[in-house]
């Protein structure tokens, strides 16, 4: 069914979609992730290399995720984006069960680059929905607790996965993973509604705006993003605490080890449920706050969000620096709970804030566009560049300043932050008008 409304006031329904919507995105961590928990198995029966290894886990996964995201972007926008998750979702899991089978590495890596293909559609159309079923005023903690997928997701994989792996083999470990999120496909092409793009938004601007055509070009889509200075700062503030967060992620076990003499399970089991846990729990509280407080303004004016995500950022950064650079064990440890619980904490204020600035017809696109930056900067760039800072640095803890001066990305995040609310509370949400655009329909 298509064409609901997509605030769907006075009912349940659309939180129902939110959880439908969140435990499938909680399928895409945990395909994601699974491989991390394998590793050392696949590599003794393959015979692998950590070369062939970093393909499987990441550069494989990553530069077909890549490749894809954009196209798949403009496909969510120009689609029936439900239909599109269920089939995507249906086909990420099945070829993470397919992982299970793999008889060589080829096979592997392979299942993996397809895992990576399809998941880029995740994001855009879960976001894209969750914009049309929430208004503005609830958005933000909307996308909060959309989050929460990654702390499930993580929470899911670490300790589920981990005991199905040593007890039954990876080959079950990659078979299991696969089966919630072909459950979850059936769930949502039954449940979820196809909501009209757009449904929720309110119009704020004095004149009403010109009717925008259902289907833009790449063109299209790049100016109508690049006529909001708002969203232009915000893509840039995500895009360097992606930096920071995932050089931390990937980095902190290997810190934990090397500079507290942490075993690798504990130093696992610590970074996985602070990072999981009160990461999520962070975004939620957040995104709930930024659409508190903007309900306060009178003009309901959400600008207010982007300073929560400045504000959070920059607690961030000296909570993240301190948890590096304290030689105690104990309080480094209670330092890297409490970044956990700020580090994730833009990702609701922001990410609403972004969903509230750009139009409909672009909204897929433009989550694709910001997975794109953060799965190239975030989970190639940064943790190789913290990799070599330490080798460069030397000495006894040579990991903690690398990582330390890449967590000065979140001031400048901030800064980013900041900018977005400045424009916004100026401005409001809508386009430049001083930057015109053709939004006449492409041929396509």
């Amino acid at each position: 069914m298509t064409g609901s409304t997509g605030a769907e006031k006075g009912s349940g329904y659309r939180w129902i979609v939110l959880l439908v919507l969140t435990l499938a995105h909680s399928c895409h961590i945990m395909d994601r992730m699974v491989v991390s928990i394998v590793m050392e198995p696949v590599r003794h029966e393959f015979k692998l290399n950590d070369t062939q290894l970093g393909l499987i886990s990441s550069l494989g996964f990553g530069l077909f995720y890549g490749a894809a995201v954009l196209p798949m972007g403009m496909l969510i926008d120009r689609s029936v984006r439900k239909n599109a998750l269920a089939i995507i979702l249906a086909l990420w899991s099945a070829m993470t069960a397919a992982c299970g089978l793999a008889t060589s590495w080829t096979m592997l890596l392979v299942s993996r680059c397809v895992v990576g293909l399809a998941e880029s559609g995740g994001s855009p159309a879960g976001l894209s929905l969750l914009s049309d079923y929430f208004p503005a005023p609830e958005r933000s903690t909307a996308v909060g607790l959309w989050y929460l997928s990654s702390a499930i997701g993580s929470i899911v994989t670490f300790i589920g996965g981990g005991f199905v792996a040593a007890a039954y083999g990876w080959r079950m470990a990659f078979f299991l993973a696969g089966v919630p999120g072909m459950v979850m496909a059936v769930v949502v092409f039954l449940v979820v509604r196809e909501p009209l793009r757009g449904a929720s938004d309110v119009v704020q601007a004095k004149a009403p705006p010109a009717p925008k055509p259902a289907k833009l070009s790449f063109t299209q889509s790049m100016a109508e993003i690049g006529a909001r200075p708002a969203a232009v700062h915000i893509l840039l503030g995500v895009l360097l605490t992606a930096a920071a967060i995932s050089s931390y992620s990937t980095w902190s076990i290997s810190f934990l080890v090397r500079q507290h003499g942490l075993k690798l399970s504990q130093a696992g089991l610590t970074v996985g449920l602070t990072t999981g846990l009160l990461g999520a729990v962070g975004g939620a509280f957040f995104g709930w706050l930024a659409d508190r407080s903007s309900r306060r303004d009178a003009e309901a004016n959400p600008w207010r969000s982007g300073m929560i995500a400045a504000g959070t950022s920059l607690a961030a950064t000296v909570l993240g620096i301190a948890s590096l650079l304290t030689p105690a064990t104990l309080p480094a440890l209670v330092l890297v709970a409490c970044y956990a619980f700020f580090f994730n904490s833009y990702n609701g204020p922001a990410n609403g804030l972004l969903l509230i600035v750009v139009p409909a017809q672009v909204r897929g696109f433009t989550i694709a566009l910001l997975q794109l930056g953060a799965t190239l900067l975030g989970f190639g760039v940064a943790p190789f560049v913290v990799g070599r800072l330490s080798d460069m640095i030397g000495g006894a803890n040579s990991l903690g300043w690398a990582l330390s001066i890449m967590l000065l990305c979140h001031p400048l995040a901030a800064i980013q932050f900041a900018l977005a609310a400045r424009h916004v509370k100026h401005n409001g949400t809508g386009r430049d008008e001083d930057q015109s655009v053709d939004l006449q329909p492409s041929a396509a």
